[in-house]
């Protein structure tokens, strides 16, 4: 059996290298680690930890932008350390104008899910308490709203497809 350390890096298909550069950098705070002109790629890491946690890869303007019932990834994650780092970067995204699809309380971690300049969903995200795993019947189906973004969609408003609610 295969027993990898880590998740080492995830690399996505941008239209727009330039404006996801700037969107990774500015908002998420990536750093650039590298950057190949001539394969239209760029490497980005959260504290210069790694050579790259994120690759973004230009496939142009034109792309096609998948659909929701279509095999592939559904979003990709950041974890936070803290609730109140989540609540501060919630309002960093709304003062960016960063659509926020969803928030969700799923009882084992609460997160805000937003969108990256292409539509690649994006997630940002805190553990729950180990103590109230059990509030929910299943620790990974809560659906509430967290509690400072009651202005913003729950995951059955956003996040599922209109025919599973």
């Amino acid at each position: 059996m295969i027993h990898p350390e880590r998740l080492g890096h995830v690399v996505i298909k941008v239209r727009d290298l330039e404006r996801s550069k700037k969107f990774y950098i500015e908002v998420l705070g990536m750093d650039l680690m590298e950057e190949v002109p001539q394969f239209r790629i760029a490497f980005l890491a959260f504290n210069r930890r790694d050579h790259h946690e994120i690759g973004l890869l230009e496939v142009g303007p034109e792309a096609d932008p998948g659909k929701f019932e279509q095999v592939g990834l559904l979003h990709i994650a950041f974890r936070m350390k803290t609730y109140e780092e989540l609540r501060a970067a919630y309002q960093e995204l709304k003062s960016r104008e960063v659509k926020v699809v969803a928030t969700v309380d799923h009882g084992v971690a609460r997160g805000v899910y937003f969108k990256d300049p292409d539509g690649n969903e994006l997630e940002l995200y805190v553990d729950g308490d180990p103590a109230v795993f059990g509030k929910w019947p299943n620790a990974y189906a809560g659906v509430e709203k967290l509690d400072f973004a009651q202005d913003s969609p729950g995951l059955m408003e956003s996040v599922l497809p209109p025919d599973t609610h």
